[in-house]
């Protein structure tokens, strides 16, 4: 089990995505293209188990078509949209530089479907039908409410129905953003970032960890007050 566990920290990074997430931040309730996710919006859920992840839908000159990981669909919607569990490569190209957007909070999700089945309401905007098969990272997203966070201890309270307000996600959130940074292959220097030595990548997550600590320890005190 230990061994299984060190393997699964040292190759993959573990993140929470709003893949499909219900309507948007601009006029009408839209995404940028002017349409929008709804309850009624069929993304054939049960069609993969697991979906592709990749940088910007395969179109950047320079990451292509590389795979970043797997995405996991959670067996049904909540109220914001459907939610899924992404498993991110270490070892992928641009690992270093896809993590950095990740961790400052500067990457969000974007779902492709299967072209010829999606089908759309073109007067109201609304999608109908989505074939979700494929998760995009990126710094540039059409909808800024799909958003990803390092919420894996949350997982376990909404597949508990338990509901949290926006102060305990937060710490939460904060909670397994550091446990990812402490991993236990620190002591090795972790791996290096491509343009980092690995004392720095350590130093870096250690100077990571504190801020959140910090910032852990604030929010604590707000909530003890309130």
């Amino acid at each position: 089990m230990t061994n299984t566990l060190k393997a699964e920290q040292l190759t993959s990074s573990k993140w929470r995505v709003l893949a499909i997430p219900f309507g948007g931040p601009f006029k009408g309730g839209k995404d940028l293209d002017g349409e929008f996710f709804s309850p009624r919006t069929d993304i054939k859920a049960r069609w993969f188990k697991e979906r592709p992840v990749i940088f910007q839908h395969g179109g950047d000159p320079q990451a292509g078509d590389e795979d970043y990981g797997t995405e996991e669909m959670d067996a049904a919607a909540e109220k914001d949209g459907w939610w899924g569990t992404v498993w991110l490569n270490r070892s992928a190209r641009y690992w270093a530089n896809v993590d950095r957007l990740l961790r400052a909070g500067k990457m969000f999700g974007s779902s492709g479907a299967i072209a010829h089945l999606v089908r759309k309401d073109r007067k109201t905007g609304e999608i109908l039908v989505w074939p979700h098969a494929e998760q995009t990272l990126t710094p540039t997203p059409a909808n800024p409410y799909a958003r990803i966070t390092a919420s894996k201890a949350l997982v376990g309270f909404n597949l508990a129905g338990i509901a949290l307000d926006d102060a305990m996600k937060s710490i939460l959130a904060d909670l397994d953003a550091i446990a990812d940074d402490l991993r236990p292959d620190l002591s090795t220097g972790g791996e290096p970032s491509g343009d980092l030595s690995a004392a720095g990548d350590v130093a870096a997550m250690k100077q990571r960890a504190i801020a959140r600590a910090t910032r852990l320890a604030a929010l604590a005190g707000a909530i003890k007050h309130t």
